[in-house]
């Protein structure tokens, strides 16, 4: 049974003879991440500043400041902070990465390519670096190129759960459901509560004809965040289709179930409103995030998208090279459409 990691680094702490003043800058560090890790971007970013301020060459505490910046919406401060630590060190992995991935989010491939470019030459082989050239590609229009590095992505079977949420958002958006259904749910084996994961398989599982699946992994991802309007909105639609099709087989009272679970999990869901002659409610918008290939509204929401993880939610996980003297942590691009069948590794 493996210890906590916020159980685990307070014990190395509490081995460790350590100065106030370290002890200081160390407990800002916990609480930073925690604020990180729960998307509290406001208590992150202030408590990693004061961190910075109290010890201004900690590569940790900018890099994660530069993450609650763009986690709160501040790309720009983000940015400046990155191209600081890159100033001090000009092979640091994680900014490189994470600059990288604000310019997919900016729509600028060609930077980005260049920032994945620098990675792969300071460390030949990183698989995040190949991801990102290939998202790179991806975006930028170069389709079969981002296919050749999205396969050996997947082929390497990464242990790195954001890697493998990414690129099965990159074969979601080449339309190759089979693909993107293989690295979602090993991105799910890793980390079973990843609600990114858990609502972009619901629209893998949807594509594939398998409503009960994709029902299943959207209430997963509620009872994991009650909140999450993404789910909501995809069980509410998923009912709604439902209503529909008794509908047209004359099956009312089963439209009528179908249409009360779509209100249930959506009441800004006006169809269903209106099918059950209810008042029509103000239309809840579709999840604010990248289009499918279709251009339809069956998306992760914009708190959820996995490009945007690639930045916001990133916390130095398994697989992502550490950054010389950082601090340990106290716990635990819409691609261009492409034939709809993505050879699998191996076959």
């Amino acid at each position: 049974m493996h210890l906590p990691r916020a159980l685990l680094f307070c014990l190395v702490l509490a081995a460790l003879p350590v100065p106030l003043k370290a002890a200081s800058v160390q407990d800002r560090l916990f609480v930073g991440t925690e604020a990180l890790l729960r998307g509290r971007y406001e208590l992150a970013s202030q408590t990693f500043a004061e961190a910075l301020a109290a010890d201004p060459e900690n590569p940790y505490a900018r890099t994660r400041l530069a993450l609650a910046l763009a986690g709160s919406g501040q790309a720009d401060r983000a940015r400046a902070e990155l191209e600081k630590s890159l100033a001090a060190r000009s092979d640091d992995l994680f900014a490189l990465w994470s600059l990288g991935c604000l310019d997919l989010l900016a729509g600028r491939p060609t930077a980005a390519a260049g920032r994945f470019a620098a990675m792969d030459k300071a460390d030949p082989g990183n698989l995040r670096s190949v991801l990102g050239l290939a998202l790179a590609a991806l975006q930028d229009g170069r389709t079969a190129e981002g296919i050749k590095l999205l396969a050996k992505v997947q082929q390497a079977e990464a242990g790195d759960a954001l890697i493998r949420l990414l690129t099965g958002y990159a074969y979601w958006s080449l339309d190759a459901p089979a693909n993107a259904r293989l690295e979602l749910e090993a991105t799910l084996e890793l980390e079973p509560r990843n609600t990114a994961a858990l609502e972009l398989l619901g629209l893998v599982y949807r594509r594939q004809g398998k409503a009960d699946l994709a029902a299943s992994a959207w209430g997963q991802a509620l009872a994991i965040d009650p909140k999450s309007p993404g789910a909501r909105f995809f069980l509410s639609r998923l009912a709604e289709d439902e209503g529909l099709a008794a509908t047209l087989a004359d099956r009312p009272a089963e439209a009528r179930r179908a249409y009360e679970r779509a209100l249930a999990a959506d009441p800004g869901n006006a169809a269903a409103a209106k099918a059950l002659g209810l008042g029509v409610p103000q239309p809840t918008a579709p999840p604010a995030a990248a289009r499918s290939p279709s251009n339809r509204p069956d998306s992760p929401t914009d708190d959820n998208h996995p490009a945007r993880s690639a930045v916001a939610r990133d916390k130095g996980e398994p697989g992502m090279p550490r950054e010389a003297g950082e601090r340990p942590k106290k716990k635990n691009a819409k691609a261009p459409a492409a034939p709809a069948e993505v050879p699998t590794p191996g076959e």
